[in-house]
Parts: C-alpha cells; sequence; structure tokens
C-alpha cells in the first residue's frame, strides 16, 4: 500500500557545490531523471533557487533565473533549466492528489492551477533578502522532518507545503493582476478542469455540466476573472499542446488533430493556421530552426 501513497520528494539541483554551515542539501539526492532537454512531468515542481542564474524555459516562455527565486512548474509543462552559474536549492516535488489525500485543504491545487497557469502571470516570484530569509527558515524545518523516518512524516511536510504556496500567493499579490480565490471560485474550478481534460473536452457546455452552472454563467465568469471567453481559453490549451507536440515529438499534424481529439485533421490545421499564421508543419520546421540556431 505504501507504494502507492501520494508523497513528496525533495532533490538539489545539479553541480551544487558544498557550502559550509548550509543545510544539508548534500544528503538529497539529483532528481533521476534527465533534464539535460525539453522535458515534463505528471506532478508539480517547485524549485528554490537559493544562488544561481540562468535561464529557465517553460511553455515556449523563457524566464531568467535570478536568485534568491521560487519557480513553479505545473504538470504537464514542457521546461527545461539553461543555468549560467551554479544553482544552489531544492526541488520539491508532489502528485496532483497529495493534498487532498492528507486531510488539507481542498483549495490549494485549484489555486495554484489557477494562478500558475494564468497565462498573464510568469510562473515565478523573485524574493527580497527577508522573503529569502523566510523560505530558507521554512525550508530547514521542513528538511528535519523530510528526513525523519517517521512513517506519517507527510501530513507535516503537507503542512509546510500548504504555508510555503500560501507565502507565495501573499507576495504574488502584491502584483496588481493576481486573481481573486476563494472556495467557490469558478473560474478557478474551469481552469483545473480544463488542464485535466481539454484533449477529449473541447465544448463550453462540458465544462459548464461539470460544475453545475449554465454555460452563460459560465462564459460570463471567465471572460470577467480572465479576460478571456471560456471557448477561447479552452482552443489556447489545445493548441498549446498542439505545439509541445509538434516541436518535442515528431508525430504527424494528422496524427496530432486524433490525439487531441479532433476528427478533422483539415479543420485543425485550419484553426492552427489562423491562430499562428503557419501551418502545423510551418510551425515545427520554424521552431526546430530557431532552437539549431
Amino acid at each position: 500500500m505504501k507504494a502507492h501513497l501520494p508523497d513528496l520528494q525533495i532533490f538539489r539541483f545539479k553541480n551544487t557545490r558544498h557550502m559550509p554551515g548550509s543545510l544539508p542539501m548534500m544528503q538529497l539526492p539529483v532528481t533521476p531523471l534527465p533534464t539535460d532537454s525539453p522535458h515534463r512531468h505528471t506532478y508539480y515542481e517547485i524549485l528554490f533557487f537559493a544562488e544561481g542564474q540562468g535561464f529557465h524555459e517553460i511553455d515556449f516562455h523563457t524566464y531568467p533565473i535570478n536568485a534568491p527565486g521560487i519557480h513553479f512548474v505545473t504538470p504537464g509543462k514542457v521546461h527545461l533549466l539553461t543555468p549560467t552559474s551554479d544553482c544552489i536549492g531544492y526541488i520539491i516535488t508532489f502528485p496532483e492528489n497529495y493534498y487532498s489525500f492528507y486531510g488539507l485543504t481542498k483549495d490549494t491545487p485549484s489555486i495554484m492551477a489557477t494562478y500558475f497557469n494564468n497565462a498573464e502571470s510568469a510562473p515565478i516570484i523573485n524574493l527580497t533578502p527577508a522573503s529569502h530569509t523566510y523560505f530558507r527558515n521554512l525550508l530547514e524545518n521542513m528538511l528535519c522532518d523530510y528526513f525523519e523516518k517517521a512513517t506519517d512524516k507527510n501530513t507535516s511536510l503537507a503542512a509546510y507545503m500548504h504555508i510555503f504556496i500560501s507565502k507565495c500567493l501573499d507576495l504574488a499579490g502584491a502584483g496588481p493582476s493576481r486573481p481573486e480565490f476563494t472556495s467557490s471560485d469558478v473560474a478557478g474550478r474551469f481552469q483545473e478542469l480544463v488542464e485535466k481534460h481539454f484533449r477529449e473536452r473541447h465544448g463550453v457546455q462540458d465544462y459548464s455540466d461539470m460544475l453545475a452552472v449554465t454555460s452563460d454563467y459560465l462564459g460570463k465568469t471567465v471572460k470577467k476573472a480572465l479576460g478571456t471567453t471560456a471557448s477561447e481559453y479552452i482552443l489556447e490549451k489545445i493548441l498549446l499542446e498542439a505545439k509541445r507536440l509538434l516541436v518535442f515529438t515528431n508525430m504527424s499534424s494528422k496524427e496530432i488533430a486524433y490525439h487531441l481529439h479532433m476528427d478533422d485533421p483539415s479543420y485543425f490545421s485550419r484553426i492552427f493556421k489562423r491562430k499562428t499564421g503557419l501551418s502545423p508543419n510551418e510551425y515545427r520546421v520554424s521552431l526546430r530552426k530557431s532552437a539549431n540556431n
């Protein structure tokens, strides 16, 4: 049974140098997954940079690594770290059902999906010296529990993560565009559902049914909260996944269309070109040529 429990794991960055008097980060393993090429995960990943510089590509956007800072990668996003100096810090990973399993706030995953999947907001937080100290102390205490052998340590770790994420949202709230979050946030739950089902469910009515609201109410709520229509939001998710598959796989345009449950590949190509200005194949060639250069 233990192997099936949702688990939180903490790793250190590759090439971490030993720092006397630092947290016991050298006891942590390096992430076992290959990270030298664009990749994605089925779990949440939080990267805490205490030191380091470089670039972090997340879904075709490049963000600077200016430590100290925190970067968030939600499930399914393609990302790649390109450090220009050694990165010191932690990589925290946990599955989507982590919070609900350990009985903590049911809103936390929704909040993360709502804020950190928001195209208008960069999924990074740059820390001041004071906030850096706050998170360093929090992680220091969290790491002590992490190294404990207690069978129920995940409950404590989940509580630490709830504080960690809540503090991140407080800091992010300093910006003018932070969305409002409540337990009944329909727009937030809509975003979470789209993230899970956009490949096979393309209609606004599908999501209004799941949310038990009318499609008209859902449309108005999404437009007010996100500044776009519900149908456009769904379409942008579909096109983003198509771009990922075009650049990072060898699937044909037709295969991608079927993968995204679009039964008419020519319709998929027309929509893609209308939104991007390029056909799927032209987009693939253009992005791969840019990467090689």
